[in-house]
């Protein structure tokens, strides 16, 4: 299956159905992630029309909302799931593009605090929360697409969550994972960042720092999880989903 569907303007984007589940069932077509759609064109609209997306998580803070907006067309009818939590301060990854430090062990060093930090965030806790209710309920044939600024690592934990839930491997959740790695175009990508980053900034991290910092590492999830304490304990104690609602959701997205 090809899982990478490249647009015009979104990057990273994706599906991540067709896998095997519980008792060899299969994951329902219909889940989708990526990275913000804040430079969609009408041609990548057309293309989410035609999958029937109808649910969207999206996990960025309030001002990355605000610096890379998106109205999604009136009639397509979209429910929008976002959280107005953490905007006391500068999003962190942004914040550390803006640091002195871009050295290979500065950049694994942040991106392993940002696995640690991220389950744990109430705003990242709250889109969860919300996207499990809302794929275990609505129309089986409507689509749901989950992003946040890349598509790799909020967007990356959630997308695990869900897959573990539906009783896929874990191998396969890893590789699953990894395919950020080869699903951007880093090439293409890094030189508009660090210009924008230098324009804002006066600098910008150098190239092959930043295909670190814009990649995923199966340390990283790992880590996530071993934060969670096992994924049976965030969804019902932290995030609070129900076993009903969990069992909806896997009735709704596993087919025999």
């Amino acid at each position: 299956m090809t899982r990478h569907t490249p647009l015009e303007g979104v990057h990273n984007f994706r599906n991540f159905h067709g896998y095997t589940g519980r008792e060899g069932a299969r994951v329902r077509s219909g889940l989708y992630r990526s990275g913000h759609f804040g430079r969609a064109s009408e041609t990548d609209q057309a293309l989410l029309r035609d999958l029937g997306i109808k649910v969207v998580a999206d996990l960025r803070k309030p001002r990355e909302r605000e610096n890379e907006p998106f109205v999604w067309p009136a009639d397509m009818g979209v429910r929008v799931i976002a959280s107005d939590l953490g905007n006391e301060s500068e999003p962190p990854h942004l914040k550390f593009l803006r640091q002195d430090d871009h050295s290979p062990e500065a950049v694994r060093d942040y991106m392993l605090s940002a696995y640690r930090r991220i389950p744990m965030e109430t705003c990242n806790q709250e889109v969860y929360r919300e996207s499990y209710k809302a794929l275990a309920t609505g129309d089986a044939d409507a689509g749901f697409v989950v992003h946040c600024a890349a598509g790799k690592d909020r967007t990356g934990i959630f997308c695990a969550l869900v897959l573990d839930e539906l009783g896929v491997d874990r191998d396969t959740i890893f590789e699953d994972y990894l395919l950020t790695n080869t699903a951007v175009d880093f090439d293409a990508i890094i030189p508009v960042i660090q210009e924008r980053t230098r324009a804002q900034h006066g600098k910008a991290m150098p190239a092959e720092m930043m295909r670190i910092f814009l990649g995923v590492d199966a340390d990283y999830l790992a880590l996530a999880f071993e934060t969670m304490g096992g994924t049976d304990r965030y969804v019902t104690e932290i995030l609070g989903i129900s076993e009903a609602e969990r069992a909806a959701l896997r009735d709704r997205w596993l087919e025999r």
